[in-house]
């Protein structure tokens, strides 16, 4: 094994424990509306729970059929840049749903998200996005979580 082979395990050993905050699964926001208390069980064991008023609050942006589309949590995955670090949503029904949120055109398909943007989300919606970590700008949130 290679000095660089072995930085790369390391690195996804390092990710797996900074990630471990992630669910194991995610529930469609219509589920979530129909718990007395809506969350999800994460990767370490402990749960995620979500503020109801945040889930109606998304529920206004999206159509009776997009209730059963919206994975939650929203997963935005942060890779590094030269100037600091980007978010990337690839889920086409959760990047639309960003997209109204934030005022933004989308051009279908994943979007990117810059540091005002993350921290907009995350002010107004802290229980529905959630950040995981890695280190390679083509790792997409599917590969990251068949990797932890």
């Amino acid at each position: 094994m290679s000095g660089s082979d072995l930085i790369e395990v390391l690195l996804k050993e390092e990710l797996k424990v900074a990630n471990k905050h992630l669910p194991r699964s995610r529930k469609t926001l219509r589920e979530l509306l129909s718990e007395e208390y809506p969350g999800v069980l994460c990767r370490d064991g402990s749960w995620h729970f979500f503020r109801r008023s945040e889930l109606e609050s998304i529920s206004g942006f999206i159509d009776r059929e997009g209730l059963d589309r919206i994975l939650l949590p929203i997963i935005i995955t942060v890779v590094p840049e030269s100037e600091g670090f980007v978010g990337i949503v690839e889920d086409v029904y959760a990047a639309e749903l960003v997209c109204k949120v934030l005022n933004i055109n989308c051009g279908g398909g994943r979007v990117f998200l810059y540091k005002p943007q993350l921290y907009e989300l995350r002010k107004r919606y802290s229980t529905v996005f959630q950040l995981a970590l890695s280190y390679v700008a083509t790792l997409s949130s599917k590969s990251l979580d068949a990797e932890l």
